[in-house]
């Protein structure tokens, strides 16, 4: 009985994990945005307060924002530390 109750706990979160995954990333962005804020409302547990910051980070990174662009983060203004190639 325990046998068949931990391996429908595994089918169940890798079908939850297979589905985020294959989710287009507006769609997992969105998702994680409310479970974040579901979350983060007064009286909820530490841990899940945690978990749910952990999700909206987690799906904001894998988004591709602009923000994470190496282009936008380099400082025009500091000096390059690319060397010129040798001829």
């Amino acid at each position: 009985m325990w046998e068949a109750i931990v391996v429908g706990l595994i089918v169940i979160v890798a079908a939850l994990y297979t589905t985020w995954t294959l989710l287009p990333a507006a769609v997992r962005l969105r998702l994680a945005l409310r479970v974040g804020d579901w979350g983060r409302r007064p009286g909820r547990a530490d841990w899940l307060q945690r978990v749910s910051s952990a999700v909206e980070t987690a799906a904001r990174k894998r988004a591709g924002a602009c923000g994470d662009c190496s282009a936008v983060q380099a400082d025009p203004s500091a000096p390059s530390s690319r060397k010129p190639p040798h001829d």
